[in-house]
C-alpha cells in the first residue's frame, strides 16, 4: 500500500499550538490539513469562498464541519514595496483574535492568499497582546512577508487589543508563564475586558 504524501500550503507555520498559518490552501493541501484536524478556517481575502464559487475548499469545509470565518480585505491598496498600504482594520483584527483565543474554536487555519503580508499583520498583533517585543514581532513578520514597511510597523505599533476575554474560554497558551497581575496591570492590555 503506497503511503500517502501531505503538501502544506505555501508559506505554512505553526504559531501556537492550536493555530497554524498559511496561503489559500489547494485541493492538494486537504489531506495535511484534515491529518491537523482542523476546526476553524479564517480567511482574510477579498471576497469570501462562496461569492468565488471555490467549490473544492467549500466541499472539504462542509465535509470536514470545519467553522468559516471570511474577514473582507480591501484589494484596492497598493499592495507592492516600501509604499505597501495596510488592506485590514484594528476592528477586523480585534474580531479575528477574539476568535483565535476561544477554546472552542479548537484548532484554526488563518490564510491570506499569499500566506504574507496580511496574515502576518494579524499574527504581529496577536504577539503584541502576548507581550512580546517590537524587535521579536518584526522578525517573525519578515520570515512570511517580504518586508516590514512603515505602515506594517505603525498598523501594529498603534493597535490596541480591545476585545472580551472570558478567563475560562481563553486558549491556555495565549499569556502562557505570566503572572495574572502582570497582565491585568499591564499598559497596553488596558482596554481588554475580563469576564467570568
Amino acid at each position: 500500500m503506497p503511503s500517502q504524501i501531505f503538501v502544506t500550503p505555501s508559506v505554512y507555520s505553526r504559531v501556537e499550538s492550536s493555530l497554524t498559518r498559511g496561503s489559500k490552501p489547494i485541493a492538494a493541501n486537504f489531506p495535511f490539513l484534515k491529518v491537523c484536524e482542523i476546526n476553524t478556517i479564517i480567511a482574510l481575502t477579498p471576497t469570501s469562498i462562496y461569492e468565488k464559487e471555490d467549490d473544492d475548499l467549500i466541499k472539504f469545509i462542509q465535509d470536514n464541519s470545519i467553522k468559516y470565518y471570511h474577514f473582507a480585505t480591501d484589494s484596492s491598496v497598493k499592495n507592492k514595496g516600501k509604499n505597501r498600504q495596510i488592506p485590514i482594520t484594528h476592528e477586523q483584527v480585534n474580531k479575528i483574535l477574539s476568535i483565535i483565543l476561544m477554546k472552542n474554536s479548537g484548532n484554526i487555519y488563518i490564510y491570506c492568499n499569499n500566506g504574507g503580508q496580511i496574515t502576518s499583520l494579524v499574527i504581529a498583533c496577536l504577539r503584541k497582546l502576548q507581550l512580546w517585543s517590537n524587535v521579536s514581532i518584526f522578525d517573525e513578520f519578515i520570515c512570511y512577508s517580504e518586508s516590514a514597511n512603515h505602515n506594517d510597523r505603525s498598523f501594529v505599533e498603534q493597535f490596541i487589543p480591545n476585545i472580551e476575554i472570558n478567563r475560562s474560554e481563553k486558549i491556555e497558551w495565549l499569556w502562557r508563564g505570566l503572572n495574572e497581575s502582570v497582565i491585568l496591570n499591564h499598559p497596553s492590555l488596558k482596554q481588554i475586558v475580563f469576564v467570568e
